[in-house]
């Protein structure tokens, strides 16, 4: 009897654990690739096929380097450029490998033969792939503590996508580490107006420009809007509200009017917007922002697409 019991003890001991195993085991589903592996698994079938499409094989190393896969996707721009040395997207995308892989001698080299080809073009003024050399050699320049030598580069960048708020925000950066202050204001308004929410960064080199200049309320704002897009509004509010009688009550105006979007709250985001229109009727970040916050077909996220001719507002 003691025998049995015993063994019936270790029956519920072991076994229950065992059975738990086995059912989990039996309701497991393993996971599937992503869809980046899917698409590389794809493409690396489309080459087997068509070995000498270069689109299908540019596609493939592009999935490579979009999955950091940097040595396959080399290998991919290498046989590309082996068929046609002068394709400029093979280049592009040859650099932007070398430079994701740490190889940033490689990728300058890269960046700096897609320019030599492309700059005297004749569709020079709006190559995107000629933005992207010079936005990217210019931002290896600021990250190597050289702002002089990126200026040029991010100049010329800027002059392609007038509208890129990334080409700006590192402009203004440049500016702002040369001690050009008025342009690095220039730059990081036109970059937080084109893209107003979403990154604190802009505003934080704009608030330490204006410091700069000596506009304190000006930096306030800035140094505001850096915490609101954040996440973290905090006292923005009440930071805000101080500063709509001195020089920046527009701004202040504006900033509110995207706290409370940010928040969710339309209604206030609207009564804000309109109060702006009613000092600036042209002000595009609240004409922009009243349409969007007043339209019932969208979510409100404060992220306007402005087109390169609209006027910039500053203010």
């Amino acid at each position: 009897m003691n025998r049995l019991i015993v063994g019936f003890i270790l029956v519920l001991v072991i076994g229950i654990p065992v059975l738990a195993v086995i059912y989990v085991m039996d309701r497991f589903v393993p996971a599937g690739p992503t869809l980046v592996e899917r698409q590389v698994s794809s493409l690396e079938n489309a080459v087997k096929a068509n070995p000498n499409n270069l689109t299908i094989r540019l596609q493939l190393a592009g999935a490579y380097t979009a999955s950091a896969r940097y040595a396959d996707a080399l290998q991919q721009f290498d046989e590309a450029l082996k068929a046609d040395p002068n394709n400029q997207t093979a280049t592009l995308g040859r650099a932007d490998a070398l430079r994701l892989s740490g190889d940033i001698a490689g990728a300058i080299t890269g960046y700096q033969k897609v320019i030599d080809a492309a700059k005297g073009g004749e569709f020079a003024p709006v190559d995107t792939e000629l933005h992207r050399a010079y936005y990217q050699l210019g931002g290896i320049a600021l990250d190597q503590s050289r702002p002089a030598d990126a200026l040029p580069l991010l100049t010329e960048a800027q002059k392609i996508n007038k509208t890129d708020s990334d080409t700006l925000y590192r402009l203004g950066d440049a500016y702002l580490q040369t001690e050009a202050y008025d342009k690095a204001v220039d730059a990081l308004r036109k970059a937080v107006l084109f893209v107003p929410m979403g990154w604190p960064e802009p505003y934080t080199l704009l608030s330490q420009a204006y410091t700069k200049l000596g506009q304190t309320d000006e930096s306030e704002w800035a140094a505001v809007m850096a915490t609101v897009v954040s996440q973290q509004p905090g006292e923005a509010r009440d930071r805000l509200t101080a500063l709509l009688s001195g020089p920046a009550a527009l701004d202040a105006l504006t900033g509110l009017a995207l706290l409370s979007e940010t928040l969710g709250d339309r209604t206030t985001a609207a009564d804000w917007y309109r109060q702006v229109l009613a000092k600036d009727a042209n002000n595009f970040n609240a004409q922009v922002g009243l349409a969007r916050v007043t339209d019932p077909t969208t979510n409100g996220t404060p992220q306007p697409s402005l087109p390169a001719s609209s006027p910039v507002v500053g203010g």
